[in-house]
């Protein structure tokens, strides 16, 4: 990343079924990651639209956040299609918002939701 970056983090101690979920089940690409120790291990993941930085930690406690990610995505129908395919729990189903955007929520190992979403071309999105 060239530039200013937003990084949001969290330490978990479900670290490794937290990777594998932003790894495999959403295919984020792994910006950076480190290996210390069992206490010292991170990962870091791009958003995949290339905005902002998703950082996971090891850590003696799941996080708790009221709230979740929010993510722009293209091609909507092929990440809920993996998602699903993945076995990740569907919080709600790929469908229409009355403001614009088709969108689904699913949520990681620790409960954190992640909604993927795409702008409708009808309501003005990019």
């Amino acid at each position: 990343m060239n530039g200013p970056e937003f990084r949001f983090y969290f330490f978990t101690s479900r670290y490794a079924e937290t990777v594998a979920f932003y790894r495999d089940a959403l295919g984020l690409a792994i910006f950076r990651s480190w290996d210390r120790g069992p206490d010292a291990r991170g990962t870091v993941f791009r958003s995949p639209n290339g905005v902002g930085l998703i950082e996971i930690e090891a850590g003696d406690t799941t996080p708790s956040i009221h709230g979740g990610f929010y993510i722009e995505v293209a091609q909507i129908d092929r990440w809920y299609g993996r998602v699903k395919a993945a076995g990740c729990p569907i919080l709600k189903a790929l469908g229409p918002t009355e403001y614009g955007h088709r969108n689904f929520r699913t949520a990681d190992p620790n409960g954190v939701h992640v909604t993927l979403f795409e702008y409708l071309k009808e309501a003005g999105g990019p």
